[in-house]
């Protein structure tokens, strides 16, 4: 993919203007954009492209008088990238180590032998040429494996019919003798699980431990085709199916598998398959078929949040004065946050992961107070206020929080809540709005410039936007007997929860582009999804008791997954998320900033050779798409503390 950036650096030290692009065009030239492609060059595999296989099929065998898998089906431990390649891993027979396979139930199995890995693209793809250069494991007894794969099961005649839409191309293959051959490979084409056609095909040495390029074009035909799969390796066509030629769309699969048999027998502790790239160029003839695959959605990995720190808190009762707030660093350690007070939640990072606010009861004063960690630091910023101070959420110069104060009205025989601002240096506190109706949960707009609230009114909630320059508010959403809070912000939308009726209480998260208001897919009329913490792009993590109580789920923008490392018994909600990639003046790229990164800074401004940025766009503390000496200035301001 060709890509740019011009960035103009100004260097007062230097007096010179340089032009910095990047990246750089790639060999492979620009790729179209209805062409797949990846060639492995990140530092792990691109999840938005694919999904990662925790499955088992393949066989069973009578162990004790029990029947029991033969293998120990896939698992994401045995997906790897590496120095641009995909690894896929096989633990053959003699495997001896801690990893432990899956079966088909899910449930793990007491070792790892004849475990693999395999992946599929999220994208299902038709007609088309499907190119692979790789180097198939050296070893018998697993099976080297690329395949299209489409699965449906139909009940509606009242029998179970079922289609499998599948082409392969599969080591090892069969010599003349019948004996299993690596310079052989099975090449194979499905409609059902009966109607099929398989070829071992003489293909020369594959175990010669080079790369080779492994190459199907799948044509389901139109007025100028005949329907055929063509066989090409190293870009000699080897073999033309004619039969059972599949039609639906399907995922394209990679994999090392063990089958039972008939592979040979893994007599070896461990092997790879290892890729280079995968290329898919669509055909799109008329014989293509749409796809309905019965479950699109099991048998996959659980979704890995990407690198960063995440902050929520949890509780068996909200009466019970539970809550512990918890803390999830980049390497996976979870910390609980801890002091002088009980209660806490609802944590919202500053500009740094090192820097975020919460609320909690302050044990002494018996009140809501709102209070800050910087740096592993708890301050009680408004201790002592004779309020009750909650929800708070930083605002972007991280300068300030926005919170709602509560103070008893006699009159009311209850609290009345307005929105209040804190000053984070002087700890002064002004309010905004002073009025009868509760105001909560306020969160600043992406500029700073507005809040977001919930306005309540007979117990029913309402998203408002308040105008900080104007001091004027306006209802972005209101629907009459139907609950709506919790706004949150991520670039230009707005995230925020409400019931699906006024009949219909179950919690759905809504997203709000300025224009329209639609409902994330994941929600449910049958259960809970709220607290929405956007990550980035359609990346969310979210609360919801779709397995009875709340727990944390991450939805990929394709699937959700349970975030079963941080969820328990009880309930967890209230998430906020920091990239790892985001770290204010972390222009090395470790995640962490510090001097290191002011002496870095300083050497690419005065291009001194080899000084290479690892995140640009963290070192421009101006915000002006520009790095020079001021950025320099204010990253030594803020690591001095002024």
């Amino acid at each position: 993919m060709v890509g740019g950036i011009l960035k103009r650096i100004t260097s007062l030290a230097a007096a010179i203007a340089v032009a910095l692009c990047m990246p750089v065009t790639s060999d492979t030239g620009a790729v179209p954009d209805d062409v797949f492609y990846d060639d492995f060059s990140g530092a792990d595999l691109d999840m938005d492209k694919w999904l990662v296989a925790e499955k088992n099929w393949g066989g069973t065998v009578m162990v004790n008088g029990a029947s029991e898998d033969y293998n120990g089906g896939v698992i994401a431990d045995n997906v790897a990238v590496c120095d641009g390649d995909l690894i896929l891993t096989g633990l053959g027979s003699g495997y001896t180590g801690e990893l432990r396979g899956i079966n088909r139930d899910k449930s793990r199995r007491a070792d790892g032998k004849r475990c693999g890995g395999a992946i599929a693209t999220k994208e299902y793809f038709g007609s088309g040429s499907y190119e692979v250069r790789a180097k198939i494991a050296p070893e018998p007894g697993c099976c080297s494996a690329m395949w299209t794969f489409e699965y449906e099961e139909d009940y509606s005649d009242g029998e179970l019919k079922i289609v499998n839409h599948e082409i392969d191309i599969e080591f090892p293959g069969r010599d003349k003798n019948d004996d299993f051959s690596l310079s052989h490979v099975l090449c194979t084409t499905w409609l059902t699980e009966e109607d099929y056609k398989t070829k071992s095909v003489e293909c020369g040495d594959q175990a010669d431990g080079k790369f080779h390029t492994y190459r199907f074009d799948w044509h389901t035909g139109d007025e100028n085709e005949t329907p055929r799969v063509e066989y090409y390796f190293d870009g000699e066509l080897i073999h033309t199916a004619t039969e059972f030629i599949p039609t639906n769309e399907s995922r394209f699969w990679l994999g090392l598998w063990f089958p039972k048999g008939w592979a040979g027998s893994p007599d070896f502790e461990q092997t790879d398959l290892v890729v280079d790239y995968v290329r898919i160029t669509p055909f799109h003839e008329s014989g293509d078929t749409p796809q309905h695959e019965s479950y699109p959605d099991n048998g996959w990995a659980d979704a890995e949040l990407p690198k960063g720190w995440l902050l929520w808190h949890s509780y068996k009762s909200y009466a019970d004065l539970d809550s512990e707030l918890y803390l999830r660093t980049p390497d996976g350690t979870v910390r609980t946050v801890s002091g002088d007070f009980i209660h806490a939640m609802n944590g919202s990072f500053g500009r740094s992961p090192e820097q975020f606010t919460f609320m909690a009861i302050d044990k002494t004063a018996d009140e809501w107070d709102i209070y800050l960690s910087d740096h592993g630091e708890i301050i009680d910023l408004t201790q002592n206020s004779g309020f009750r101070n909650e929800d708070p959420k930083f605002s972007p110069d991280g300068k300030s929080i926005v919170f709602k104060r509560g103070r008893w009205d006699s009159s009311a025989y209850d609290f009345v809540y307005d929105l209040a601002l804190l000053d984070v240096k002087t700890r002064a506190v002004t309010m905004l709005t002073d009025d009868s109706a509760e105001e909560a949960m306020p969160c600043f707009s992406e500029d700073g410039r507005n809040i977001y609230y919930a306005r309540y009114t007979d117990g029913i909630g309402s998203i408002c936007r308040l105008d900080l320059s104007t001091k004027t508010s306006g209802t972005i959403f209101g629907e009459s007997g139907v609950n709506a809070y919790y706004p949150i912000v991520c670039g230009d939308m707005l995230y925020f929860t409400k019931w699906f009726s006024a009949d219909d209480r179950c919690d759905q998260i809504m997203c709000c582009d300025g224009e329209k208001i639609t409902s994330l897919p994941f929600d449910s009329e049958r259960y809970d999804c709220s607290d929405a913490c956007p990550v980035s792009g359609e990346k969310i993590v979210f609360s919801s008791t779709m397995s009875g109580g709340y727990d944390l789920y991450y939805y990929d923008g394709t699937r959700v997954s349970p975030l079963t490392a941080m969820n328990t018994d009880k309930n967890e909600l209230g998430a906020d998320f920091f990239a790892y990639d985001t770290v204010i003046g972390d222009v090395n790229a470790d995640g962490e900033f510090n001097v290191a990164d002011l002496v870095l800074l300083r050497k690419w401004l005065l291009a001194v050779p080899d000084a290479k940025l690892g995140n640009w766009q963290n070192a421009d503390l101006c915000k002006d798409g520009i790095l020079d000496v001021f950025d320099l200035c204010l990253m030594r301001r803020m690591l001095v503390g002024e």
